[in-house]
């Protein structure tokens, strides 16, 4: 390491003999080396003397530390990296734990004071939680879309140090651009927010002299190293890595009047979590019931790795009715691997949050958004007037099933999207207006009756085109208890699947439909099977989320009214709507199209 010069110690001495500083308290300086708030500019990357860290740098506001693994004995590697942050005079300590999918961060741990926990119980709301371990305090619930994360609205995520503190600066700050002001955070993390948003806006810099004058240890790597790494172990890896917390989300979203989705969130930097038990959300109008095996309501979520948290959907709900809830998990048996309950004891085989939540539900009624995708190739000729038919009966049948069950239908507006191939027919995708039934049914009618099975190629047809447009309408309802999106697809045919027929992957797609509204549902008429080589079996999205899969074509378009009920089904039964109705293959004959 380069000494510093003769000129700089005179200076420097004289400097603290006119203004009576000492800095003989700093840990970090040794007490005559210039702080780095007065020579550093910018963010300087210290490459080497960092000990075991993947990365470290050098800023006016003091030293930041970078591990690519949280916890680096975990097969496979972490799915968490982390950022840790010691300030010039070293009495300021606290480490961001982050996903490394989306670089969002999971937890803020302060040293001496508490951890800040984030969560995201859907895209659009964020919590904040802190944990001071003697109690769990809600700090806040916000309105803040994923979207508008600053890691991507400025490409920062292959920077992972800029974006995770980008990341955890906005959401401690609670900005949108739907506020004008800032939300407050939890005090004690404010500071940490002003500190990780100036550092993350700052440019990288090289400044050899400023990581020359740090003081080394007698490992030879820089003091700040050093501290960070005895502070991580004790602050982090002890208190965090393996440390299995519960919290369970508020129900200020998508409640109804018989449904409801309820979040929770688990944090622990190991995935082994999923493997060792099972969790959910219990549910009950007696909170003296929110036991697991008592409650009338209780279903199961899962948390992937990338994720702030899980939801589970209820249905059947009293309407007007106030319901208590809570989040648990429960252990497969008493191995709990290197799991370290945080509220509750290591034995313990169910762990329960220990804040019992609350909501009440609103009117049991209802408004449906309804698109009908309705393949009218030449080979649907002889069984194109039946779903014509289906089509324009659907808000007369489903009124009347929703009036069976007690629920009001507010409204329902009905979409059709008619398709061919679009390699060999000019006219393969039809769009009509989306009408308000029943005050438009004239026009809606006139509409499905206008439509003829003609062209269409070979066997394969646009489907997964026409599901594409069905997914990207842009006047879907309200994501709330109020409102279901329900998308019917008829076709005799398999979809187009080969690179050169279409652009459109099975994969693409579904995550296209896993962005929709909670209230989605997928009913597909749609054969098992391909009959060309360029084809696609319609069996591949049987493991969609709220999906009903008829494959019996012929009995599913004369007999249309058991799939109304099963869409009413889902809105009233006590099982969660995750479930997916997976229909029983049977012999499908491909008609060609003439």
């Amino acid at each position: 390491m380069r000494k510093k010069s003769f000129l700089l110690s005179v200076i420097t001495v004289l400097v603290a003999c006119f203004t009576g500083c000492d800095n003989k308290d700093n840990p970090v300086n040794g007490g005559n080396v210039p702080t780095p708030e007065e020579v550093v500019q910018g963010i300087v990357p210290i490459k080497s003397g960092i000990g075991n860290w993947d990365a470290a740098y050098l800023t006016k506001f003091g030293y930041f530390t970078v591990s690519e693994n949280v916890n680096k004995g975990e097969e496979g590697g972490s799915p968490y990296c982390s950022v840790s942050y010691m300030s010039t005079d070293g009495k300021e300590i606290a480490s961001l734990v982050a996903t490394k999918a989306d670089n969002l961060p999971t937890q803020l741990v302060i040293k001496d004071k508490g951890v800040v926990l984030f969560s995201f119980p859907n895209d659009s709301i964020v919590e904040l939680v802190f944990d001071n371990g003697r109690e769990v305090k809600f700090i806040g619930s916000y309105l803040f879309p994923k979207s508008m994360l600053p890691s991507l609205e400025k490409l920062l995520n292959e920077d992972v140090f800029k974006a995770v503190l980008a990341n955890a600066a906005a959401l401690l700050k609670a900005k949108t651009p739907s506020q004008e002001g800032i939300v407050p955070a939890e005090p004690v993390a404010q500071g940490f927010a002003d500190v990780f948003e100036e550092v993350s806006g700052e440019t990288y810099t090289e400044d050899d002299k400023a990581v020359a004058d740090l003081p080394t240890d007698a490992t030879g790597n820089y003091q700040f190293s050093g501290q960070l790494d005895q502070w991580y172990e004790t602050g982090v890896t002890e208190t965090v890595i393996n440390t299995l917390s519960i919290w369970t989300g508020k129900a200020t979203y998508k409640v109804g009047g018989s449904s409801c989705t309820l979040s929770g969130t688990i944090w622990c930097t190991t995935d082994a979590y999923n493997e060792y038990g099972t969790y959910g959300i219990l549910c009950d109008t007696d909170p003296a019931k929110l036991q697991v095996g008592q409650a009338e309501y209780e279903g199961t979520g899962f948390q992937g790795a990338s994720d702030l948290s899980y939801e589970v959907d209820f249905r059947g709900f009293k309407p007007n009715t106030t319901y208590y809830y809570r989040a648990y998990y429960k252990f497969n048996n008493s191995n709990h691997g290197n799991i370290v309950p945080k509220n509750g004891s290591a034995t313990d085989e169910i762990i329960y949050d220990t804040t019992v939540k609350s909501f009440i539900t609103g009117d049991n009624a209802l408004t449906v958004d309804v698109v009908m995708c309705i393949d009218v190739t030449g080979s649907m000729s002889s069984i194109i007037n039946t779903v014509k038919y289906n089509a324009i009966s659907f808000y007369d049948s489903f009124k009347e099933c929703c009036n069976e069950e007690g629920i009001a239908l507010t409204g329902l507006n009905a979409q059709v999207i008619a398709y061919r191939d679009k390699n060999v027919d000019y006219n393969w995708l039809e769009t009509s207006p989306t009408y308000t039934l029943p005050e438009q049914k004239s026009d809606f009618e006139n509409f499905v009756n206008g439509l003829y099975a003609d062209g269409g190629g070979d066997t394969p047809e646009s489907g997964l085109e026409v599901l594409e447009a069905a997914f990207n309408k842009t006047d879907w309802g309200v994501d709330d208890g109020y409102h279901r999106q329900v998308v019917i697809l008829w076709t005799d045919a398999d979809y187009l699947a080969e690179a050169s027929y279409t652009s459109l992957t099975i994969e693409g797609l579904h995550a296209q439909w896993n962005a929709m509204p909670s209230g989605r549902r997928l009913i597909l008429f749609a054969p098992y099977g391909t009959y060309d080589w360029n084809g696609g079996s319609w069996g591949n999205l049987d493991g969609w989320k709220n999906l009903i899969h008829e494959a019996d074509l012929w009995t599913g378009f004369n007999d249309f009214t058991y799939i109304l009920k099963s869409i009413i089904g889902e809105l009233t039964s006590k099982s969660k709507a995750t479930r997916s109705a997976k229909a029983q293959q049977s012999d499908i004959f491909f008609r060609p199209n003439k």
